[in-house]
């Protein structure tokens, strides 16, 4: 009854797809039909992913068109409309090429399709061979000094020449001397002075002995005024 309805007034109702967005760019952009053809084959294999079903028609063709031109070798294309989300979807649609569908593969292998299927198989081959010969050679692994090290494992650290001045190598294993030149520049205020006890005052020996021979004048002299005064009376 709805298609009736809309016959009768003769009314199209559509939604913007994929393919209506990439012809859009294809024609303003001036692409090839071998980049259409793959950019169509790229975003077949997305509909096997749900990693898309949120995505975009616009971001998908804009994407789909931006790897299509790299794996064919085509020159980028930079219109301005370029954002982080194209970036992602980019990147999630290169990580979703290496298993095709037989269906989809055989499909876009026919020559009115370009034969993307076998140049898209062709280029994700030598991406692989790279890689393996990348991780094959592998970046190179810088000297060891374990044989440097193991002489010196067991000796008492001492004053390196290199080091940090006033700083021990290693651990520290008492006693350690610190360095003469550690105190040079410090200013003379700031040394570190030992902790100083009372001492205990000790009496000259010289003043000791006057006093003894004083008290000994007074005694006499007592003494003998004691007797004189005993022999007067």
């Amino acid at each position: 009854m709805e298609m009736h309805v809309l016959n009768t007034l003769e009314w199209t109702i559509g939604h913007p797809t994929v393919d209506f967005f990439s012809q859009l760019i294809v024609a303003e952009e001036h692409d090839r039909v071998e980049v259409e053809h793959m950019a169509a084959y790229i975003c077949e294999i997305a509909l096997y992913h749900r990693d898309f079903v949120s995505s975009k028609p616009s971001v998908m063709a804009r994407s789909s068109l931006a790897l299509a031109r790299a794996i064919l070798g085509e020159p980028e294309v930079n219109d301005g409309e370029w954002d982080h989300v194209d970036n992602i979807t980019l990147l999630t649609l290169s990580q979703h090429l290496h298993q095709p569908s037989v269906a989809l593969s055989r499909k876009f292998s026919a020559p009115h399709f370009s034969g993307v299927a076998k140049k898209l198989a062709s280029f994700m081959a030598h991406q692989a061979n790279m890689a393996r010969a990348q991780a094959q050679a592998g970046p190179p692994s810088p000297p060891s000094d374990h044989a440097t090290k193991h002489a010196d494992i067991y000796s008492t650290p001492q004053k390196g020449h290199g080091a940090v001045q006033g700083m021990a190598d290693g651990y520290m294993t008492p006693p350690i001397t610190p360095d003469g030149h550690a105190f040079v520049n410090a200013p003379k205020d700031t040394y570190p002075m030992p902790p100083r006890c009372p001492v205990t005052p000790t009496p000259q020996p010289q003043h000791s002995a006057y006093v003894s021979q004083h008290m000994m004048q007074q005694h006499y002299a007592a003494y003998m005024h004691h007797d004189t005064t005993g022999q007067m009376v």
